[in-house]
């Protein structure tokens, strides 16, 4: 059958037709030339259906109507099906697939059927990306986990409030019971929770930290409970192990645990009642050997009161609760850990810094509400920002923001012997530091200070910087 001579017989009722479908429909003789066109394939084109009939489609793809190639030239060429996927004038993907048909043995129309699929695209592209946050995450948790064998930061505990949260820390690591780690930011719940692991009897088993505030909800349930091979699209052929299965015999540290969404509240009490779980697309229940510790920083009375936490979770994981007081509530600490953390440092960067009576003594008055990480941050760009082994009191106070009076207690510092010249020294030093640190190079140091490079570069050479 000539099936050109017939769509050409019988335009207008096929034209009729084929417009009643959703889907794009192109038809072109043996040779490329469009005879029909239907609305939906119009739709947001660059051109009417008069002015794109009898128009041949190498000519549509170089004046940029088809975007890149055309599925119609590609039957033409191949004489069998062939589908490709099309870049859309008005943005977005279409699957075209072009069908021939033949007469005498020669190609007589090609019939191009369009889907749009942009919808399909985006799903593979959110899908792409969940597999990179669960890759991400993935290898987030295995440096966490890498084992029990790496060196874990000691407690340093001076203030008698401090001793005695090590002893109680000591004495509930022997008590196989939920904790619950209460305090502010910074305060160093992690290190709590290491030194109850190292004193518990399961010392040696896996010893997982999570941070449930850094998982994204869409990846939450499968990281905690895994997930059965082909449990949804993406997931591994293998499927995976949850967390609780991981920490098998060990112990689960769920970082600030006030963050869990409330549906996954309500899963996580049914494994602390029930002691199993249940992976996602799995039927069986697992039976899981985990202690739980947990930490927060939120007041979680006054978020189940609002009902952002359940009361019920809450219940069940204050059995043993241990709150850190900050950092400024225990003055007598601050001291050691800026020692620690400066020994720490010196063989870090290959350094031999120190700090004196009065540099501890302006550590000491500061009210600390970033807590131990705050000092820590402190004591790092003290000892990487500063010229000279000796860290004084003045450069504790200009790296704190701390300007009040500040000429007055430098000159009157007890034991501090210094002249005019010696302060105006490091005033200057100070200054020329913070600038370079701030704006990346003497070049825009000098323009911020309005001197010549040079002059920078000089004064950076004679102090050190």
């Amino acid at each position: 059958m000539d099936y050109s001579q017939f769509f050409r017989e019988n335009y207008d009722v096929l034209l009729t037709i084929m417009n009643g479908f959703d889907i794009g429909i192109w038809i072109t003789d043996g040779e490329g030339n469009v005879i029909m066109v239907n609305d939906r394939s119009l739709k947001g084109g660059k051109v009417s259906r008069e002015e794109l009939m009898g128009r041949n489609m190498v000519e549509l793809v170089e004046t940029g109507y088809v975007i890149h190639e055309s599925s119609v030239l590609k039957a033409i060429d191949s004489g069998k099906q062939e589908s490709i996927i099309q870049e859309l004038g008005e943005g977005g993907y279409c699957l075209a697939t072009s069908t021939p048909l033949f007469y005498k043995g020669k190609t007589n129309i090609v019939l191009c059927v369009e889907r749009n699929i942009s919808e399909v695209a985006k799903t593979r592209d959110l899908l792409t990306q969940q597999q990179i946050l669960t890759e991400k995450f993935g290898m987030q948790l295995a440096e966490q986990t890498k084992g029990n064998g790496m060196e874990r930061e000691e407690m340093i505990a001076h203030d008698i409030s401090t001793i005695r949260l090590r002893e109680k820390a000591i004495q509930i690591g022997k008590i196989d019971a939920t904790v619950i780690i209460i305090g502010e930011s910074g305060t160093g719940k992690e290190i709590v929770a290491d030194l109850i692991y190292h004193n518990s009897d399961r010392k040696g088993n896996p010893f997982i930290k999570v941070n449930c505030a850094a998982i994204p909800d869409t990846l939450i349930e499968s990281e905690f409970f895994g997930y059965e091979a082909g449990a949804f699209t993406g997931a591994s052929q293998n499927g995976k192990a949850g967390l609780f299965e991981m920490a098998q015999g060990g112990i689960l540290f769920l970082d600030e645990i006030g963050e869990l969404p409330l549906l996954m509240q309500s899963k996580l009490l049914r494994i602390l009642q029930d002691k199993t779980v249940r992976r996602i697309g799995g039927e069986k229940e697992i039976s899981v050997d985990v202690r739980i510790i947990a930490a927060t920083n939120r007041n979680l009375k006054d978020a189940m009161e609002n009902g952002s936490f359940r009361s019920d979770l809450y219940y069940r994981l204050f059995v043993v609760p241990i709150e850190i007081p900050p950092l400024r509530k225990r003055r007598e600490d601050i001291a050691p850990l800026a020692h620690s953390f400066l020994s720490q440092f010196n063989e870090l960067y290959g350094m031999k810094k120190t700090l004196n009576a009065d540099a501890i003594s302006a550590l000491e008055s500061y009210s600390w509400p970033g807590n131990v990480r705050e000092l820590r941050n402190v004591i790092e760009r003290l000892a990487i920002s500063g010229a000279g082994s000796d860290i004084s009191k003045f450069q504790v106070q200009m790296c704190l923001g701390n300007k009040e009076d500040l000429s007055v207690d430098m000159m009157l510092a007890d034991g501090e012997e210094t002249t005019l010249e010696e302060l105006v020294k490091e005033y200057e030093k100070h200054i020329i530091a913070r600038c370079i640190e701030k704006y990346g190079n003497a070049t825009e140091a000098a323009k911020r200070l309005k001197v010549n490079k040079s002059t920078i570069s000089r004064k950076m050479k004679k102090y050190k910087i």
